[in-house]
């Protein structure tokens, strides 16, 4: 498998897709980053770092592709270098390289953009030729889970099932391989199923043997505790979906968001009435007037 210009230096993108661990994969490698080093070097979408720009870039040049295109090829040159000082091998990783996640700004199929994504690194990373690493899970799950995060992060306002309905011709993960197979060659892409991993407090196993560890240095690094980035329960994801709909200024909403993400429970379904479908959360004059211990007056 190829993913050099025969100096040694292996390099895998790690381009997502979202809701399929990466996340907790970061944090695993993160603590493990000192075993790690000299075998393999692993850039994550830490604070201040080229790879959340990165991130962050590729989803919104998917969006608009020529408003975003300079920021993105200086970017990935920015990549190229960095790669060019690794003498082992490197992993990019950001979940977002695949392009905007479908419930975000009227995004309803599998990736549009990536080939076009894919291209700029094919261009501005050579004579380097890495391999392309994509995570899937099983599709009806995965729909669950990108819709509650659209929701969460993209303020999305439509039911599950709308965004079922709207994303019902999405095309399938064997569709969005055989596409880039047919683009780069077999050896180029790679597919890993989140099913197929063998633990979840080791995650990205599978990405790791790609890079060449073993199984016996794998079992050597620290596990990591809990699950990260979880999806909202029913009663907070319906009063969150209902405030998207309200078009509040991007601070107010940030800050009710933050508020909401961090205190779940208080929207539990059997103790508030917004986690109720179909339920409106009352504005202006038909909002119920409360008292300043939060009690409802009249």
């Amino acid at each position: 498998m190829r993913m050099d210009n025969g100096s040694g230096r292996r390099v895998i993108v790690h381009c997502g897709a979202q809701k399929t661990g990466s996340t907790a994969f970061h944090h695993f490698v993160q603590q493990n980053h000192e075993r790690l080093r000299g075998r393999v070097e692993i850039r994550t979408p830490q604070k201040g770092t080229v790879t959340r720009d990165l991130g962050r870039t590729c989803a919104l040049f998917s969006l608009d592709l020529e408003a975003h295109e300079d920021a993105l090829v200086a970017l990935i040159q920015q990549i190229g270098t960095d790669v060019a000082a690794t003498d082992c091998t490197c992993i990019i990783s950001h979940e977002n390289i695949v392009g905007a996640m479908m419930g975000r700004s009227g995004v309803t199929t599998l990736y549009p953009a990536l080939p076009k994504i894919i291209a700029l690194f094919e261009k501005h990373l050579a004579p380097v030729q890495p391999v392309y690493v994509i995570y899937t899970r099983d599709m009806g799950a995965w729909k669950k889970s990108v819709h509650n995060q659209a929701v969460k992060s993209d303020s999305y306002a439509g039911t599950q099932a709308q965004f079922l309905a709207e994303t019902e011709d999405c095309g399938t993960w064997e569709q969005l391989e055989q596409d880039l197979v047919a683009r780069l060659g077999r050896d180029r892409v790679v597919f890993f199923r989140l099913e197929d991993e063998p633990a979840q407090d080791r995650p990205g196993q599978q990405l790791l043997r790609l890079a060449g560890l073993s199984e016996a240095e794998i079992a050597t690094l620290d596990p990591v505790p809990g699950r990260r980035n979880e999806s909202l329960n029913p009663g907070a994801l319906e009063f969150m979906r209902q405030m998207n709909g309200l078009g509040l200024g991007r601070p107010a909403r940030r800050q009710v968001a933050a508020l909401i993400k961090k205190n779940p429970a208080l929207f539990a379904e059997d103790i508030h009435p917004a986690s109720q479908p179909g339920h409106v959360i009352p504005t202006g004059a038909d909002a119920p007037l409360l008292d300043e211990t939060g009690e409802r007056n009249g």
